[in-house]
């Protein structure tokens, strides 16, 4: 969705769109099949928007690419009064017999990116799929076209929550229409086999979402990606409280955390994060935004 490349663009404008048939699929099979009275129907119609939306934002938010706000921002002090072409070349040539830190923990100082060759802010990781590197870069997730990082993290959480929570709604209400035992006579017709189709489908999206949502919300609370929990040694980022590695990432407590939305007070910008207190006194974070 974010890529540097045409043709990936392309492949995944299609992706989303075939994933948006499937949510519209479900939705109309859920009020075909099961016929579901008002209150059911809203329930179900409620978590349904509510993972479409999810959706549509992390599917359509930039992760956190050279090209987002945040990025440029950081790359305007880093460059302070020098053309990029000379910053990019001293950045290059303070790299020359470094050891390579791709897979290793950099706490308050940038990196060198080998394929994109620039200066890139700490935890910000490159993509091959998008071709670019991504601010806090979680994965490269092909259902959304694009990759999860620092500005869409939060929505792929809650897409991965509702989407859960509408598969539970589905299932629920088969349950409560007596759906599974018709599904278990011996007569066959298209309705039970629409009908086991989407039991199968729905069931399978519950399982995948809700273990999606698992691990990304233990991640989310130790303040570490999926990349960084990779690395060796211990994680810098992770604070005193799973709260605060929330909030980091969440924003501020409250109903937001539900929705959609962009993230409010959050206690950083993407491109610089606090420490753990212990380290503090061993990084000289000071020296991050000299030029």
């Amino acid at each position: 969705m974010h890529s540097e490349d045409l043709a990936t663009r392309c492949v995944s404008w299609f992706t989303v769109c075939i994933v948006l048939s499937l949510y519209i699929s479900g939705n109309l099979a859920y009020h075909w099949l099961l016929k579901p009275s008002i209150s059911w129907a809203l329930l179900f119609n409620l978590t349904w928007l509510l993972a479409l939306w999810s959706y549509l934002q992390t599917s359509l938010t930039d992760p956190g690419t050279p090209h987002s706000a945040e990025w440029r921002d950081w790359a305007k002090v880093r460059r302070g009064g020098r053309s990029v072409e000379q910053w990019q070349k001293e950045a290059e040539e303070a790299q020359e017999g470094q050891p390579d830190t791709r897979r290793t923990w950099s706490p308050g100082k940038p990196s060198w990116c080998r394929s994109c060759r620039t200066e890139r802010p700490e935890r910000a990781h490159h993509c091959t799929a998008c071709g670019c590197c991504v601010l806090r870069m979680d994965h490269h997730c092909p259902w959304i076209g694009s990759c999860v990082g620092w500005r869409n993290h939060k929505y792929f959480l809650l897409l991965n929550w509702w989407s859960f929570c509408s598969c539970l709604c589905f299932l629920l209400g088969m349950t409560q229409k007596g759906i599974l035992d018709v599904m278990s006579t011996p007569d066959i017709s298209t309705s039970s086999i629409l009908l086991m189709v989407a039991t199968i489908s729905i069931v399978i999206f519950f399982l995948l979402t809700g273990c999606l949502f698992a691990m990304s919300l233990y991640s989310a609370m130790r303040n570490v990606t999926t990349i960084e929990d990779f690395f060796s040694g211990e994680n810098p980022y992770m604070l005193q409280s799973s709260l605060e590695n929330l909030t980091q990432l969440l924003g501020a407590p409250g109903l937001r955390w539900l929705l959609p939305v962009p993230c409010t007070c959050r206690p950083c910008d993407g491109t610089s994060f606090p420490l753990a207190e212990h380290l503090l006194c061993q990084v000289d974070v000071r020296s991050y935004g000299s030029v």
